[in-house]
């Protein structure tokens, strides 16, 4: 083998092993750990069953449908990425949320500690902060307003 090719290859073959020793991304994490998927489902059921009420000619499936097009799992996944980012929970503190996520014994134990109070307040703080942002706000307005107009316009339809 050519002695260029010997280098590449131990240069891959260290590059793989490095690849592999490497830990996680906390977004690697959140996307292994955190239920995403069912959590998003279990949003946008729910709030089919709100808009239910207010569109009552709209089928709960299309209400769906609509809410999924304009809130999708990717936006839910990126504010979860911002809200349990490295620079809001240390690996400890992340560890013990994901732990009380995965076990309601887990949480119930967790919510006792002095430890789980203050980790139950500065989520709450960091929700709260994120809820208030004006640029947050505005976003979120403007997909509710996209999600309305379509709602309407399959309520009531042009003739």
């Amino acid at each position: 083998m050519p002695r260029p090719s010997k280098l590449l290859l131990m240069f891959a073959l260290i590059a793989a092993v490095t690849a592999c020793d490497q830990k996680p991304t906390r977004e690697e994490q959140i996307v292994a750990q955190l239920p995403l998927q069912e959590a998003y489902d279990h949003n946008i059921q729910r709030m089919a069953v709100l808009l239910a009420g207010k569109y009552p000619d709209v089928s709960q499936a299309s209400i769906e449908q609509v809410l999924r097009r304009h809130l999708t799992v990717d936006d839910q996944r990126q504010d979860l990425f911002r809200l349990y980012s490295e620079q809001n929970f240390t690996d400890a503190e992340f560890a013990s949320i994901v732990g009380a996520l995965q076990d309601p014994a887990k949480a119930r134990a967790l919510e006792k500690t002095p430890e789980g109070k203050r980790l139950s307040e500065k989520l709450t703080a960091l929700m709260q902060q994120t809820a208030a942002d004006a640029k947050v706000q505005a976003v979120a307005e403007q997909r509710m307003q996209d999600v309305e107009a379509e709602l309407q316009a399959l309520e009531n339809p042009a003739p």
